[in-house]
This record gives C-alpha cells, structure tokens and sequence, in this order.
C-alpha cells in the first residue's frame, strides 16, 4: 500500500471515531426519530407488488412525454446522499418529525419481517416506516446501501472506502445496522427508515454540518440496505451460472418492493456489486432495466428514479460515453422511461 492509501486510511479511520463520538451529543437533541430502528425483509414474504397500491406518479410538464405515467431515468456520476440531496432538498429531522406527529403509529410491519432496537434487540413500534402507507406523510428519499453481506458497514471502521463506508462516515446509517442480522440472507435486505446525515462529502473534506447546522435541521434519509453477488464467477464478462443472473435480478426487485410497498417514491439506486464485488456492470445495468421493465413495476410507483454512480475510469475514459461503471450505467439506463 503507498504511503498516500496509508495516510487516507489514516484520516478515514479518524473520521470513523469521530462520527461515533459526535453522534451521541446530536441524537440527544433530536427527541422524535430514532436512528436504530431497522427491519429485514425476505423475498418469500414481501410478496409482489399491488397495482391497487400504486400511485401513479407521471412524467412532469417539462418532459416531453408530460402525462405519460412512470418516471425518466437520470444517471448522475455522484455520491448517493449527494444525489438524494439533490433530488428531493429540506427533508429534515424537524420537517419529517412535523409530518409524522399527524399520523398514528399502527405498529404494523411487512411480513416475515423483524424490528430491532439497538440496545434492547427485541421488536419495537416506533418505526416511521411501520405507519400507514396510505396516509399523507412526507417520506424522504430512499437511498440503496451497495453492502457488505458479512459486516456491518464494511471496512468504514477500518478506513477502508466503498460506497457503504462512505454513507456511514456521513451519517448515522451504521447505529441501524444491527449485528443480529448478518450474515445478511442472499435474498434478504434491512430497511433503515431515519437515517441522519451528519456530514459533507469527502472531496469537501467530510466537514462536520453540526453544530453549524442545528440536530433538527440535518438532513434525513431512509436507507435499504442489500449485498450484491461477491465475486460470482464470470465467463468472458458475464455471469457464467443462471442461478447467479436470477439471484441478482431477485435482489433488485427486493429493493424496489421495499422501497414501494414503504412509500418512498423518491429512490436512489446504484451500481450493486460492480466495484470490489467483481459484478459485471454491463449486465448489472441491464439486469436493473429488465426488473424496472416488469409489469409489476409498472404504472407510475416512483416520482424521482436516479442511479448515483461514481465514475472509476480516468482521462479519456471518463464520462457517459467512458468505459467506467458511470458511462456503462448512462448508456443503459440515462432516460428510459419506466
């Protein structure tokens, strides 16, 4: 490892210790989210989606397709909460808490699911997330965490930086992702509903935002959590067993169900396993346009879809016409319709 991977190390491990110890003193201003709630859900219970429950979100007027239910596609070389920022700005602690004081918790959660509290691991009620979908609340964007299956957060403890562990330097997300859980099942993902950021991104130097920006005015998103194939054997670039190619087009649509059937219709994706995974992007971008082209995806269910993937080509193979995991994911998915 050269001395400049050490030294960032270094100040990522630093980074780590420190959100850890700030988090306390902000969560104890921040009365009405509880930032270690969580669930897993597994595939045999969520169930296909209802097209009852589908709210028809159409193209907006400046599209040319104005009307036409679905959402267009945007793929952004971007930090995910970045991106989610972006999309959807002002979903804060105070302004979500405003929201959910009108509705009244019914404690219900998806089937073959579990809630669990940081401390006490037993089911909780107090889930945002667990309120009636139906009813009219602000929900704030959905954010995928492309996760390790075996740990916590990755490496983020460690220093080491993937797209979880740079989630988990900023924010909160990590106190949700309890060690009850792991391994994570190959068709299972956590749910994390309030989600808390607490941090710039790290090309702006991973700036603390409090106390700055008051506890009650920080940012907030909910977060699924899934793990991608780790290192699936590939044939000439391409998955080499079906079981694999069915497995990881299953994983999606465990994302889009949770997101969908827990309201959020803001969501946040990126390029599952493509990175240390050794997942093969080409075919996990055309994996993600399959899934969103099923008809039980169909209809209208997300106002805002938007892939966040940072570029790993340099120089002339940057960008959407580049080689890297940022200009395979454009070419195959920047405005489709879905």
């Amino acid at each position: 490892m050269s001395a400049a991977a050490l030294d960032r190390r270094t100040t990522l491990r630093n980074v780590a210790s420190e959100t850890k110890s700030i988090l306390p003193e902000i969560l104890s201003k921040i009365l009405n989210l509880d930032t270690t709630v969580s669930s897993i859900h597994h595939s045999k219970y969520l169930g296909k989606l209802n097209p009852k429950d589908c709210p028809g979100y159409v193209l907006g007027i400046d599209d040319p397709e104005a009307g036409q239910k679905g959402t267009r596609i945007r793929v952004y070389d971007q930090d995910s909460f970045d991106t989610a920022l972006e999309i959807q700005p002002g979903t804060t602690v105070s302004t979500l808490a405003s929201s959910l004081q009108s509705v009244t918790d019914n404690s219900t959660l998806l089937p073959g699911n579990t809630a669990l509290n940081h401390t006490s691991l037993k089911p909780i009620t107090t889930d945002p997330a667990s309120t009636d979908e139906s009813a009219t609340t602000l929900k704030p964007v959905a954010v995928l965490n492309l996760a390790s299956e075996k740990h916590a957060g990755g490496g983020w403890q460690r220093g080491a930086l993937a797209q979880e562990e740079a989630l988990c330097y900023r924010s909160s997300l990590y106190l949700s992702l309890h060690h009850r859980y792991y391994p994570i099942p190959p068709q299972s993902a956590l749910y994390s509903p309030s989600v808390i950021l607490i941090r710039e991104n790290m090309p702006a130097g991973h700036n603390l935002l409090y106390p700055n920006t008051p506890a009650t005015d920080l940012p907030v998103f909910a977060v699924i959590t899934m793990a991608a194939l780790r290192r699936p054997k590939l044939n000439e670039g391409v998955f080499a067993y079906e079981d694999d190619v069915l497995l990881t087009k299953e994983k999606i649509r465990i994302v889009l169900r949770i997101a969908a059937l827990k309201g959020h219709g803001k969501l946040v994706l990126g390029a599952m396993g493509c990175g240390a995974f050794g997942n093969p992007p080409r075919e996990v971008a055309q994996f993600f346009l399959d899934v969103l082209q099923e008809e039980e995806f169909q209809g209208g269910w997300w106002e805002d879809l938007v892939f966040a993937v940072l570029d790993n080509a340099k120089g002339d193979f940057a960008g959407k016409d580049g080689t890297g995991n940022f200009g395979i994911f454009y070419r195959a998915l920047h405005g489709v319709v879905v």
